[in-house]
């Protein structure tokens, strides 16, 4: 692969990086109101949150953590990008696999969801490629 297509490789995941920083940010942000109204409804009721949501709640935290760091890093090309995209791989399969038997879809709306994580989860594989093609090309330091 010549250097001219490996800087233009390097300057992609930068930008991919800050959607992913962006994206990790804004999920953050929905999962903190999620976990407020949680709390919110657990108090009214005297009744403890459901685990299955606690669960939920758990991934998306991590989930969106490790999707910001993972940004974040790959802003940078560094090659702790690669263990951050690595970990995420698998905490959204697992969180996915888990989803497949807790959170079967009961409607319409749910099946659209479930199909839109997958797809993302899809893309997010994609992306990890590309970041392990930068780790073995030299392009992350």
């Amino acid at each position: 692969m010549n250097d001219t297509l490996l800087e233009g490789l390097g300057w992609f995941a930068r930008a991919v990086g800050l959607f992913y920083v962006v994206g990790g940010v804004v999920a953050m942000r929905a999962w903190r109101m999620n976990a407020l109204l949680d709390n919110a409804v657990s108090q009214i009721s005297l009744k403890a949150t459901d685990p299955v949501e606690r669960t939920r709640s758990v991934a998306m935290f991590i989930a969106s953590g490790l999707t910001a760091v993972s940004g974040l890093l790959l802003i940078f090309l560094l090659k702790a990008a690669v263990v951050a995209f690595l970990l995420n791989a698998a905490s959204q399969a697992a969180y996915l696999a888990w989803a497949a038997r807790a959170l079967p879809p009961e409607d319409e709306s749910e099946v659209i969801g479930r199909r839109r994580t997958t797809n993302a989860f899809v893309i997010w594989l994609v992306m990890t490629g590309l970041v392990l093609l930068l780790f073995e090309r030299g392009v992350l330091t």
